[in-house]
């Protein structure tokens, strides 16, 4: 649920209160898909990474190991 100044603000324009839970569900959905639309576009970056070599399971040679 929304904080209380959200909830009255959609009572006071007339929505009941199953209409505001269904929006606040409806919220969080597509929250949920923002954050899964962002992490599979991490997963396709490192994925480019990989393809390219820019990103391997090798060490650079040209790096100092620390001591």
């Amino acid at each position: 649920m929304e904080d209380n100044s959200t909830y009255e603000k959609l009572r006071k324009l007339g929505l009941t209160p199953a209409q505001i839970e269904s929006l606040c569900q409806l919220r969080n959905v597509y929250a949920e898909r923002e954050l899964i639309a962002v992490e599979r576009r991490r997963l396709e970056f490192a994925r480019w990474l990989v393809f390219t070599g820019r990103l391997t399971d090798e060490l650079n040679s040209s790096r100092k190991l620390a001591a």
